[in-house]
Formats: structure tokens, C-alpha cells, sequence
């Protein structure tokens, strides 16, 4: 686990707080996961790909679906 406790992670596996500023109660967490099914990654490698991951999904298109197309009425 780090030390800010946003993330938790294994050889195998890793779970994150993905930081969405402005979208919701502060109650409402989003969490992101990831998991691998081959035996040579490291925690390393799973923090950082937790890191990684949580901080893409955080960003503003995808927080907010600004820049992704939407299906059209009628469409």
C-alpha cells in the first residue's frame, strides 16, 4: 500500500482512488483495478501501472466525457 493510501497493490494485482475533482459528494469514490494473469510482474510494475492507470481515467475527457461523441436522437 502507499503511504497516502490511494493505492494498494500485489505481483498480481493492484486497486486505486482515481482523484475526480468536481464530480460528486466527496463521498463518492471511484476506484479503478487491474490484474494480470502471467507470473512475472513485480509489485513495481503494478504500482506503476495502477499509477498510470488512475491518473488517465482521471483526466478530464474521461472524467467529465468532454471530447467523446455521443450517440444522436434518433441516431
Amino acid at each position: 500500500m502507499t503511504k497516502d493510501h490511494r493505492y494498494i497493490y500485489s505481483n498480481t494485482g493492484a486497486v486505486g482512488i482515481v482523484d475526480r475533482p468536481n464530480q460528486g459528494a466527496p463521498k463518492d469514490k471511484l476506484f479503478a483495478s487491474v490484474r494480470v494473469t502471467h507470473d512475472d510482474a513485480t509489485e513495481s510494475d503494478m504500482q506503476k501501472l495502477i499509477t498510470a492507470y488512475t491518473e488517465s481515467a482521471a483526466s478530464p475527457k474521461e472524467c467529465t466525457g468532454k471530447g467523446r461523441q455521443t450517440a444522436r436522437k434518433g441516431a
